[in-house]
């Protein structure tokens, strides 16, 4: 399997005759919310609760509550939550096929075409602040509600709801063109930038090196984390112990694993420095970090309890 096989995200949304899915990820106070990937896909992620920042290939867009972003197609993309806020959103996935079928209308020709050959590009984000994006945002819900109540015709309504949101960007002149030259360019860049992030993904618990990084994607070192930081925001180096750190999240929420074999388990042989990262990273060592997880899902579950 090819390293960008490996980050891909290898999921069937919706069926072949209705490919769409609509997602609740109620991930509490988890700071990480997704992993950097990517997908063929067309996907408008709502955040229904909480502060979250995601990143769009090598923009961040800053999120909030009632507030929505649109992944474009093939488009790499990670989020987390800001100041531990408890994190609820949604996402809708769909295929470009959804919108279009063998009959190649004016509709497609004019407005899906120079979208899907990536000669233009959907917004990045939808506020309450653009007058088209109070419409659109209520689209969005419309898509969300249809899809949890599956009445007959639902998807009608749903198809209905996604051509309204294309109709607004397109109305309100949203819809963004990128430079051909500058495109070109940052296609080359992503592509390698997937292929390392691949590789870290399959390979982070064991060492691994920039000059090992910098040989899987055909780069000089110093071309590589070049590339890397201006896509990021990270170096190497920093995107892998942060990665590796995220990943040990998830192991801590296990109260009877021991954090010396979480460390081990996500690439660190050194509890110290281990300790250390994690710190950086989350303002608290592993061990408060437990005990913040176990204190906040304790008021979640009983907000009202009066103290003994």
């Amino acid at each position: 399997m090819s390293d960008k096989k490996i980050l891909k995200e290898n999921v069937n949304h919706g069926s072949a005759t209705f490919p769409l899915c609509v997602y609740n990820n109620d991930l509490g106070y988890k700071e990480h919310l997704i992993d950097y990937h990517w997908h063929d896909e067309i996907e408008f992620l709502y955040l229904s609760k909480g502060k979250a920042v995601f990143h769009i290939d090598s923009t961040p867009v800053e999120l909030h509550e009632n507030e929505a972003i649109i992944i474009n197609r093939e488009e790499i993309h990670s989020g987390y939550s800001l100041d531990n806020s408890y994190c609820v959103y949604y996402s809708v996935v769909f295929s470009p096929e959804l919108l279009y079928n063998s009959f190649q209308d004016i509709c497609y020709n004019r407005y899906f075409r120079p979208l899907f050959s990536g000669e233009q590009k959907l917004p990045q984000k939808i506020t309450v602040n653009q007058d088209w994006g109070k419409k659109a945002l209520s689209q969005i819900d419309n898509i969300i509600d249809s899809f949890n109540k599956k009445f007959q015709g639902y998807e009608i309504d749903i198809k209905a709801s996604i051509l309204k949101i294309f109709s607004l960007i397109i109305a309100n002149n949203a819809m963004v063109f990128p430079q051909e030259a500058r495109s070109v360019v940052k296609q080359f860049q992503t592509e390698r930038l997937k292929r390392a992030l691949s590789f870290i993904k399959e390979n982070y618990t064991e060492a691994i090196s920039v000059d090992r990084l910098a040989k899987e994607v055909n780069l000089t070192r110093y071309h590589f984390c070049r590339v890397f930081k201006s896509l990021t925001g990270q170096t190497p180096v920093e995107y892998i112990n942060y990665f590796r750190i995220n990943q040990a999240l998830r192991l801590l929420d296990d109260e009877n694993r021991k954090i010396m074999d979480v460390a081990l388990d996500v690439g660190f042989n050194n509890l110290s420095y281990f300790v250390k990262k994690f710190k950086e990273y989350k303002n608290c060592t592993p061990s408060e970090y437990r005990k913040r997880r176990a204190v906040s899902e304790d008021k979640e579950r009983h907000p009202f309890r009066v103290p003994d």
